[in-house]
Formats: C-alpha cells, sequence, structure tokens
C-alpha cells in the first residue's frame, strides 16, 4: 500500500510525539534511582528503573493487565486483576492467589469469552510509559515455588508478536531451572525461537539478578553479572521494546496448578533497571 505524503508526514508526527512523551516520562521517573550494580557499566547510562520505593505500584510506569486484553488463549488458570499488587520494605510483590471471579478473555480469533476463574494474579507493562532498541536489562527478583507458578520478566515490541525475549521465565516445580528465549520470525514468516535451558541453584530460596545485554548482533543472557547464555546474528530484534512482568497460574510451561499447589504464590521484585551504552 502506498500512502500520500500529507497522511505520512501527518503518521510520523503523531509517532514522533508518542516516542517525546514516552522519553520525558523516563527521564522524569529516573529521579532517585540507585545505579550501582554488580555488572561494569562504566560504558553504560541508566535509562529506567523502579527501585519501589513508593508505598504502592506507580501507576506512571506500570500499566497493569495485557495491553491487548486479559489474554489471546484460554490456556491460563488466572485473571490478571489490578489489585495483585503490594509493596513491602522496597519489594514489589506479585500475588497469585485461589479467588473465584468472572472476567473476559479472547479466543485465538479475538473474540471475547466470558469466563470464570478460580486463581488471580497480575501483569504490568511498561506499553505507555518506556520502550527502548538495545541495551542492558536487569531484574533483581525471587520467585515461589509450586506446580502452576510461571514468573517472568520478559519483553514485547509494539509491532506485533513475534518477537519477544524472554529474559527469564521459571517453571514454578523445577525451581533451579532457568529458561531464557529469543522469540523470532524466520525469511518464511515461520515462528522460530532460541532457547537454553540453565541448571542453577533453587531461585525460591533467595534474590538473583536476571539480565540481558542486547546489540543488533546478539542478546546475551546473564545470571548474578555471569553470562549464562547467548544468541547472535539469527533473529535478533531490530526495534523498540517494553517490559513486562507477569506471573502467571497455569498454562503451557509449568501445568495447572491443583489442591498441593502452594498458596499464595509471591513474585518477588526488588527492581528494575535498564541502561545503554553511552
Amino acid at each position: 500500500m502506498i500512502i500520500p505524503d500529507s497522511k505520512l508526514m501527518k503518521y510520523s508526527t503523531i509517532i514522533h510525539k508518542k516516542y517525546m512523551l514516552i522519553f520525558f516520562i523516563s527521564q522524569i521517573l529516573l529521579i532517585g534511582c540507585k545505579k550501582e550494580s554488580g555488572y561494569n557499566k562504566d560504558e553504560w547510562e541508566l535509562t529506567f528503573c523502579d527501585e519501589f520505593s513508593d508505598s504502592i505500584l506507580n501507576r506512571n510506569i506500570w500499566t497493569s493487565k495485557f495491553p491487548w486484553g486479559q489474554s489471546t488463549t484460554t490456556n491460563d488458570q488466572e485473571l490478571f486483576i489490578d489489585s495483585a499488587f503490594t509493596i513491602k520494605n522496597g519489594i514489589l510483590n506479585i500475588l497469585a492467589k485461589r479467588d473465584t471471579v468472572s472476567g473476559v478473555v479472547y479466543d485465538e480469533n479475538y473474540h471475547p469469552i466470558q469466563k470464570e476463574f478460580y486463581f488471580t494474579s497480575g501483569l504490568i507493562h511498561t506499553r505507555n510509559s518506556f520502550s527502548q532498541q538495545y541495551g542492558y536489562f536487569e531484574i533483581r527478583s525471587k520467585v515461589p515455588y509450586g506446580k502452576g507458578f510461571w514468573p517472568a520478566f520478559w519483553m514485547m515490541p509494539y509491532s506485533g508478536w513475534p518477537p519477544e525475549i524472554d529474559i527469564f521465565e521459571i517453571d514454578g516445580k523445577k525451581p533451579n531451572a532457568l529458561l531464557m528465549t529469543n522469540h523470532f520470525r524466520d525469511n518464511l514468516g515461520t515462528h522460530r525461537q532460541n532457547s537454553f535451558t540453565f541448571i542453577g541453584p533453587d531461585f525460591t530460596e533467595d534474590f538473583h539478578k536476571f539480565a540481558i545485554e542486547w546489540n543488533p548482533n546478539e542478546i546475551i543472557w546473564y545470571l548474578d553479572d555471569q553470562k549464562i547464555f547467548s544468541t547472535s546474528q539469527t533473529g535478533i530484534p531490530n526495534e523498540r521494546m517494553y517490559l513486562v512482568l507477569s506471573m502467571s497460574v497455569g498454562g503451557n510451561l509449568s501445568g495447572d496448578a491443583d489442591q498441593y499447589t502452594p498458596m499464595p504464590g509471591n513474585f518477588e521484585i526488588d527492581y528494575v533497571r535498564v541502561y545503554r551504552k553511552k
């Protein structure tokens, strides 16, 4: 489709204003951020952080639920709700618990379906406040133990899926298995992924730092400042991406929660920080 110059200029102006607004918001949010990190940041500058030092979730940074609605599948057992987030002693808690609620999800054709859920939990993203192309993206967090728990820190573009970068995902019943994935489309438009599972410590017992360094040619994954996996050349995203934090219940990774799953489950986040090369 050929877009007339007048419409193209108008569209470009809208996009420019959108990113300028996001830029100014992100600069305001940097006030009071801590900048220390074990990873050598001599060549980097801080562009985003949330230390969760307020008493409530900063809604100028984070928007809850998926940008497109509750879900595009009906596999998950939870309904994401706005009240799943608490902050105590500088730690964000995303709480998954047993609760009977009714909500709308979307099927694979994006048709709304009213469904009853028996668990609630939370998902937040920065689609409306922050995005970045390339950089160093870091979280310090602790995850819950239990079948059905699926905590994750990941990144999405504005253009649609894929690409998607999963900085970390953990299956609650395998708390020492760290899953890292880059989702992309090949030249034929087929979904592909480069993925690796690292067997480490029990991530439910203490806080750990999970991070990626993303550049035009490579994505490098880090655990506690140590490189553990990388993927290069094929399928590296080349567009701005925003941050997503989620605490799912059920789904493809961990299977369904059951009567033996310890509830509530608490995904604890100490901070989220993003850097870019100076």
